[in-house]
């Protein structure tokens, strides 16, 4: 049995190395924000991964991604500016996404309603940092500029909105609209996801590097912490009690964690996205959001697929709550567009089309069949939603009169806007360009309501089928028909429009959703699961499947003639300047001649002058390194030039790093600035440098090295500041003179006051002798007459039990006595020998002389005192310490009348001392004459009752002879003494 044991926790042990140690780094303090992060490494999941995950929080200044990128840590988790991060060429990777909503959003004072009510108002916090680009679009919505309002520092927010300094602070609903809620503080919220303005929150991600060099870990890694997602939103509770335990470093309550909680399940959506999933368009929405604040430059899919981590995983996983609609639901009724090849149509009737290949994979996915509900026209597919015939339609874009009564997936379909008309039209690519001229639709499409709602002046005539409006094309009843480009290009080929062609294509793009009935929002989520694990190769596959799109561009030969007519001239000017170019060049030679003779004077004086020179380019590498630098810190330019970031071996502190970076773009130049560099062999220096612009614009810093000036400063300060001491201290001395005369009669005092102590003990200590020697024969008569009495009574056989009961309690007072007289004996003994002795023993032997006076006022006294605790010192000097405390207490208690008196001594080792604490219930010392109480003659009692030397002895021989400390304190309403004692060798 033991070498099974043995066995097992060997294969633990090597389990546990294999461990790869991991760190994430989160964008806050603990909180339910990464309650996911915490349940996968608690329950597991990340073990099983073979990983050990350690968590570290967020601290001020830090720059997360750079802690990522620069590999301080593996992975992070960051808010929706990291696509900025991305797209400005940082090397990272996003892994998942968790929080579809971002949590921040503004708080408001209860008369403010809109986003346009904030017009003229303070709101505090809100243009502070890139991560508020959410608040600021919705404002930028209600045509609210941060010229409107007035932006106040974020500092002491919730304080400044409870005052009504302000009218509105940046908050995080997860947490600080609990705290204000708590308060009842009445308030509005203005959340940006209200008003369409969705940004992404807790993003996973690490660096390129990573999962270059660890692929499976980074898958690992992702799965388990999706895994633990999901556990902490289905076991909130538990968590809550986990971060309590575990990760409760901002002190919230029980209550603050769920309230979190409840606010994290609505902004994750599980029940719409899959947990962790991240969508392409949601991260260009908030790329082109990030671009209009000026924080980026434009972005397309291509620079963001790289952006994305690819995952394999396609798996649809519902909730137990989805399974159960349809199993109640048993089938999902479909409508359709009936001609709209090849998106979609009813041919014999079945559905057929794009459309048609994703509703049977979906159908095969939720396992629940999608029945085709036959319609002859797209208006009266509408109609049989609307009156709830039909649960879905296959595809759909999203329009404001629709979203009235349908929920919408996130688009599965994205088509370019088009233009079909006669051939021979030039190409168009603005529709304003045509705004004056008749374009056909068909009736109740998206592009209807959206082009009237853009273009209200251009001219729509509206048909009931693609095909119609092409025949009115032909027929020159209008200009052109408008229709995405895969529908058009289908029917031109079908009907064989020879006659008419694709001619334009414009910025619009038309987005095709699955929509589904508004009063059933169950079975929106469920389809738009089913489009998430839909993987990129199957929905590739069908496009390819579909799309035979063919773009016919009309030449325009006016064009041509006029190309033509242009290139001629240009030819002859380009002749003629060919003539003119020799001349230049041999000018060109002679003054790069006189350029390259001025570059050499200034490359010598360059490197020969005195001082330091040097540039930087934007991203902080060196581009001009002169000799001096070289000769001041060590390093050459050739070693310098092709490392990313040579400031961090001059200023390895990133906020100092930082700082000097900033000052490159310093506007006021020729003004020296301090820094303190650092050298290749590790020595701070101080320098001095300015920002010299030349008139090409370029800028140069010159600095000088003043290291040897500001040592030099600093020994005339210390020398300085030594005279000064000296002659404070000569001062001192003189003003001190007095201080020191008292403190030697203080000191003359004490000794006069310990003479007095010790002849008083030793006067006491004969007294008690003389007594003990009058009362041993007295009390050695009372018992041998104890004694005869019990012969007597034996020799007469009178047995009586009360006379006996009282001989007894006669030896017993007689022993007591005796025991008494030596007590008081050994108390007064002026031997000064150390001795072992146990603190109990000290205390029992005090106890015993005072016991009486105790009982007679019925003060109940606790010892709790461990037997084996031990001193080497002087123990009866102790037993006078003691039993002095022990008396005040008792005065104290018995003059004011305590109900229940009490007493408590205990005793405790720390280290290698030990700690006596004697404590009573007499309500405590006043606090005025608290630190009084160990002065010599100081006293409260009457002069007939103490003399005021009994504490002060007690210090005295704590503090002096003992090398301890006596202390006292007002506690548990009593007054608390506390001795402290070495224990000695």
């Amino acid at each position: 049995m033991r070498i099974f044991l043995y066995i097992l926790i060997t294969i633990n042990l090597l389990y546990a190395d294999e461990l790869q140690k991991v760190s994430l780094q989160l964008q806050w303090k603990h909180q339910f924000e990464f309650a996911g992060f915490y349940a996968a490494k608690e329950k597991g999941f990340y073990k099983e991964e073979e990983l050990d995950v350690e968590f570290i929080e967020f601290q001020s200044g830090m720059d997360i991604t750079q802690e990522v990128v620069e590999q301080r840590v593996d992975y992070a988790t960051s808010s929706s500016s990291l696509v900025v991060d991305y797209l400005n060429a940082e090397p990272i990777v996003m892994l998942a996404n968790f929080f579809k909503q971002s949590p921040l959003v503004l708080l408001t004072q209860e008369n403010i309603v809109t986003p346009h009510d904030l017009k003229g108002k303070k709101i505090m916090g809100l243009v502070d940092s890139i991560h508020n680009t959410t608040l600021l679009s919705m404002l930028e919505k209600f045509n609210v500029k941060e010229s409107d309002f007035t932006n106040i520092p974020r500092k002491f927010a919730i304080e400044s909105f409870v005052k009504k300094e302000v009218d509105a602070i940046s908050v995080f609903s997860t947490n600080e609209v609990y705290e204000v809620s708590k308060l009842g503080i009445k308030y509005n919220i203005l959340n940006p996801a209200a008003f369409g303005i969705s940004f992404y929150d807790i993003n996973l991600f690490t660096s390129k590097a990573e999962l270059e060099n660890n692929p499976k870990r980074v898958e690992a890694f992702r799965r388990a912490s999706i895994r633990g997602w999901e556990y902490a939103l289905r076991h909130q509770e538990e968590i809550a009690k986990l971060i309590l335990q575990k990760y409760n470093t901002q002190n919230k309550s029980k209550d603050a964690l769920l309230f979190e909680a409840k606010q994290i399940e609505y902004m994750m959506l599980a029940n719409v996205y899959p947990v962790g999933s991240i969508d392409l368009q949601m991260l260009k929405n908030i790329a082109n959001s990030y671009k209009q604040a000026k924080q980026t430059q434009a972005v397309t899919y291509d620079n963001l697929e790289e952006f994305v981590y690819a995952t394999h995983d396609t798996s649809l996983v519902l909730s137990k709550k989805q399974k159960d609609y349809l199993k109640q639901k048993q089938k999902i009724k479909m409508c359709t567009d009936p001609n709209w090849m090849p998106l979609e149509a009813i041919e014999d009737g079945k559905h057929t089309g794009m459309s048609s290949d994703y509703m049977k994979l979906i159908s095969k996915k939720i396992d629940t069949p999608i029945e085709l509900v036959q319609t002859s026209t797209w208006t009266q597919s509408l109609e049989k939603v609307k009156k709830r015939e039909c649960d879905i339609l296959s595809l759909a874009a999203i329009t404001p009169s629709r979203k009235e009564y349908l929920k919408f997936t996130q688009p599965y379909l994205k088509v370019p806007l088009v233009i079909a008309t006669l051939d021979g039209i030039p190409f168009i690519n603005d529709l304003r360009k045509i705004k004056d001229k008749k374009l056909g639709v068909v009736t109740d499409y998206s592009i209807v309501e959206l082009l009237k709602k853009s273009y209200p002046d251009i001219e729509l005539v509206e048909f009931s089928s693609v095909q119609d409006g092409l025949e009115a094309v032909r027929a020159e009843k209008v200009f052109g028909f408008l229709d995405n480009s895969l529908v058009i290009n289908h029917e031109i080929h079908k009907n064989k429009y020879n006659d008419i062609s694709i001619t334009g294509q414009f910025k619009e793009f038309i987005y095709l959703s699955i929509a589904s009935r508004d009063d059933e929002v169950m079975l929106q989520e469920i389809m738009q699961k089913a489009l998430f694990s839909i993987d990129k190769q199957s929905a590739k596959s069908i496009m390819q499947k579909w799309n035979n799109i063919t773009y016919e561009i009309q030449t325009d030969y006016r064009l041509i003639f006029v190309t033509i007519f242009i290139s001629v001239v240009v030819l002859s000017i380009f002749m003629y300047w060919n003539i003119k170019l020799k001349e230049e060049i041999r000018k060109k030679k002679l003054a790069q001649e006189k350029l390259r003779q001025s570059e050499e004077k200034f490359r010598i004086l360059f490197d020969k002058a005195p001082v330091l020179l040097d540039a930087f380019d934007e991203r902080g590498r060196v581009v001009l390194w002169n000799k001096e630098c070289e000769r001041v810190f060590g390093w050459s330019y050739e070693e310098l030039k092709n490392i990313d970031d040579p400031l961090a071996l001059f200023y390895p502190d990133l906020k100092q790093r930082k700082e000097v970076m900033e000052s490159f773009k310093d506007s006021e130049y020729n003004v020296f600035r301090e820094w303190s560099p650092t050298t290749k062999d590790g020595r701070v220096l101080s320098t001095a440098w300015a920002n010299v612009k030349l008139p090409s614009g370029e800028v140069y810093n010159i600095g000088y090295d003043i290291t040897q000036q500001r040592e030099d400063e600093e020994i005339i300060k210390q020398k300085t500041k030594q005279l000064e001491k000296a002659k404070q201290e000569l001062e001192d001395l003189n003003n001190s003179l007095e201080k020191r005369v008292d403190q030697e009669i203080r000191k003359n005092t004490q000794h006069q006051v310990m003479l007095m102590h010790q002849s008083k003990l030793a006067q006491m200590g004969e007294m008690i002798e003389n007594i003990a020697h009058q009362w041993r024969q007295p009390l050695a008569q009372i018992n041998s007459t104890v004694l005869v009495l019990d012969t007597y009574l034996s020799k007469y056989n009178l047995d009586d039990p009360k006379v006996e009961q009282k001989l007894n309690q006669i030896e017993s007072i007689t022993a007591y006595m005796s025991k008494t007289i030596d007590d008081f004996k050994n108390f007064f003994n002026p031997n000064k020998n150390r001795q072992f002795f146990k603190v109990k023993d000290a205390i029992d032997n005090s106890y015993d002389i005072i016991k009486g006076r105790m009982y007679a006022l019925d003060i109940e006294m606790v010892c709790d005192i461990e037997e084996n605790y031990e001193l080497n010192s002087y123990m009866y000097e102790l037993q006078q310490v003691i039993l002095t405390i022990l008396n005040n207490a008792i005065d104290a208690l018995q003059s004011k009348k305590i109900d229940q008196p009490k007493i408590l001594i205990s005793a405790k080792g720390i280290g290698k001392n030990i700690i006596i604490l004697i404590q009573d219930n007499a309500l405590g010392i006043d606090e005025k004459i608290l630190s009084k109480v160990f002065d010599p003659y100081f006293t409260t009692k009457h002069k007939s009752q103490g003399t005021g030397l009994g504490l002060y002895m007690a210090k005295m021989i704590i503090e002096s002879g003992f090398g301890g400390s006596l202390n006292v304190e007002n506690k548990n309403n009593g007054a608390c003494f506390s001795i402290q004692i070495p224990k000695g060798e």
